[in-house]
């Protein structure tokens, strides 16, 4: 079994489905520290002038709170605003009469608690993409003690019973290969397929940019193929990684 585990983004570029298609099992990290001005809350959209932020506000963010602390702030009117930008920037993309919708239920059910939310939000988007992952919260499933970086998420792994640990590029910085090896679990890094992908956007930066672009570009089948377009490759076992 492949197990992968990251914080749980509000609708995330392609790359982050890539990693869930990677794995049988995926753990949203829900019981880590929030990142002010990070991807948890907030992601970004096509517009003339170049990529731009949309945010979805929270109560009392600090990155001395963990994620699955937080909650989302009642709607005071920041939900039609939303609404309103999202229209206006994609109501001539060729997607929007079937994606605007689903994006208007996503935001009719962020309320409450952002851990929660993220991970039901994340789910659906894999649903549409077709993903057949398992997916669960480590909050509520898998004790954090006095553990972290490296020796939590292999312990997680411990406790799942997998081989197999495929991690984001970034986390060649993070990991030490031989602490896994030496475990008996394979560390693997996801190599997403963004600059190759075959999709219908305009201009360089579609594939880094929220799913929420590429959904209103690219037809549903289309995206479906590209989120199960990557490599993965294993570390070596014999050294520490660089």
């Amino acid at each position: 079994m492949r197990l992968a585990v990251m914080q749980p983004y509000f609708l995330p570029y392609i790359g982050y489905f890539q990693l869930m298609a990677a794995a049988d099992r995926f753990v949203f990290l829900d019981d880590v520290n929030y990142i002010n001005r990070g991807w948890i809350n907030r992601n970004r959209l096509r517009t003339p002038q170049g990529p731009a932020w949309f945010t979805l506000p929270l109560i009392g963010a600090s990155q001395n709170r963990l994620i699955c602390e937080l909650d989302i702030k009642p709607d005071d009117g920041w939900k039609r605003s939303l609404e309103r930008t999202i229209s206006t920037t994609y109501s001539k993309a060729p997607c929007y009469a079937e994606v605007f919708p689903l994006f208007q239920g996503f935001l009719a059910a962020a309320s409450g608690n952002l851990a929660q939310f993220l991970s039901q939000n994340l789910q659906e988007v894999a649903a549409w993409l077709g993903l057949a992952t398992q997916f669960v919260p480590s909050s509520s499933i898998y004790p954090k003690g006095e553990l972290k970086g490296q020796h939590r998420i292999l312990d997680i792994c411990l406790r799942e019973g997998v081989d197999t640990y495929v991690n984001p590029p970034g986390g060649r910085e993070l990991y030490d290969s031989p602490v896994f090896t030496t475990a008996g679990v394979e560390l693997q890094f996801l190599k997403p397929e963004l600059k190759n992908l075959q999709l219908g956007s305009v201009g360089d930066d579609g594939p880094v940019l929220s799913i929420l672009d590429l959904m209103m570009y690219n037809s549903q089948e289309l995206l479906r193929q590209a989120a199960c377009t990557f490599q993965v490759e294993t570390a070596c076992p014999t050294s520490p990684l660089s």
